[in-house]
């Protein structure tokens, strides 16, 4: 097995540890914890403070405070942060963001960035005002495969590449939408929460997908074709399928994902051209080319590319906030669809008891290949499931 080169590189670190405040210590928040204990272990980092509503663990409590504000008055000069790790609601990321932007912190906003594309180009303006810079947690992005992906479509290496396909199979119980008020939800409260298989759990697929496409801004779309179900009791897609067609002569995006899965199996990206093919799977950074040819590759890691970034401004961000809008005007096509069609009860088997119940689709997985081999949504396919027309075209708006 080969293993292939990093793209942008990061310093070493840096000789006095950035001062970390970190926003939200549940949930994904829990994962920012134990890298920053690694990271505080290496003298990269240093949390000075905690921001979260509910009371945080123990061992938290001596730097736990109710905001932001509350966070930076506590605290003594040395200590002030320079990054604001946010790792909260959907909702909530714009407000925090931008919160920590006006008061001089670059940020790191777990994804999605925004619920909305106008939120997106907000918090842009927001940034650019700042002058601080904005990092976006795609953690997928950080791995080297999505670069060699991406310049293998831009060179042509593999001969002419019409689509680049994004696959994800997993299974989600009840337990995984009862977490929180937000999961599962469309919108909470009268505001756009904007939770879904595509926008959550197999984001990373949809946005590797558009790098490895050469989609990166809103201007390079020019429709996105969705077909959103679900068989969850939730309000929210978990069956998705997407078609995102660029404004120039460069490879259509298919994403073909659900969390209805019979297993859990490792999600890939896959680029397939007139004279080879390659499929990435990117949760364990591993790819198969053709004819066999096995790579490992490398992996950066986002936090301590930002912390480089904040130390020398001339170290490239690895997923800036500026390269994810093509993926927010995705997720405006999705927001902008009727909400999902809820898979009949007779195609889904569920397994399993209380919280730890899952649905099971009706050959979900054999349909989910159909309909990236075939680039056509799961009603034009024949799926039992699909019989009734939810197919939505969307286009982006102009500014």
């Amino acid at each position: 097995m080969t293993t292939s080169p990093t793209g942008p590189t990061s310093p070493a670190a840096p000789s006095d540890p950035a001062r970390i405040a970190l926003i939200g210590t549940r949930g994904f928040g829990a994962v920012h914890l134990r890298a920053l204990a690694r990271l505080e272990a290496a003298g990269t980092a240093r949390l000075v403070g905690v921001v979260d509503v509910a009371e945080p663990p123990e061992e938290l409590r001596a730097i736990h405070h109710r905001s932001l504000a509350e966070l930076l008055d506590a605290v003594s000069a040395e200590d002030q942060p320079e990054i604001a790790i946010i790792a909260t609601p959907i909702d909530t990321h714009v407000p925090f963001a931008t919160e920590a932007l006006a008061v001089g912190l670059d940020v790191y906003l777990e994804k999605p960035p925004a619920p909305a594309l106008e939120d997106h180009w907000a918090l842009l303006a927001a940034a650019d005002s700042a002058g601080r810079s904005v990092q976006v947690g795609f953690q997928a992005r950080g791995g080297a495969g999505v670069d060699v992906l991406r310049e293998e479509v831009a060179t042509g290496a593999l001969g002419h590449v019409d689509t680049v396909r994004a696959y994800g199979a997993w299974q989600r119980d009840r337990a995984y939408y009862n977490r929180s008020a937000w999961a599962g939800r469309r919108r909470l409260n009268g505001r756009r929460v904007a939770d879904g298989v595509a926008t959550n759990p197999l984001a990373h697929a949809v946005h590797a997908a558009l790098v490895i496409a050469g989609i990166q801004e809103v201007s390079d779309i020019a429709r996105v074709t969705t077909e959103l179900r679900r068989a969850h009791d939730i309000e929210a897609d978990d069956t998705t399928f997407l078609r995102i067609d660029p404004t120039g002569d460069g490879p259509s995006v298919l994403c073909a994902l659900t969390t209805t899965a019979p297993g859990q199996s490792a999600p890939w990206v896959e680029i397939v051209g007139t004279e080879g093919s390659h499929r990435l799977r990117y949760t364990d950074d591993t790819s198969v080319r053709t004819p066999g040819e096995e790579l490992s590759h490398q992996r950066l890691d986002l936090l301590e590319n930002l912390i480089a970034h904040v130390r020398e401004r001339s170290v490239e961000l690895i997923s800036p906030l500026s390269s994810t809008g093509a993926f927010s005007a995705v997720l405006e096509a999705i927001q902008s669809a009727p909400d999902p069609t809820p898979i009949a009860a007779d195609s889904v088997d569920w397994q399993g008891e209380g919280d730890a119940a899952h649905p099971v689709v009706e050959d979900i997985e054999q349909t989910l290949h159909a309909a990236l081999t075939e680039g056509r949504p799961f009603s034009e396919l024949g799926a039992p499931w699909a019989r009734e027309d939810a197919v939505h075209v969307w286009t982006p708006p102009t500014r």
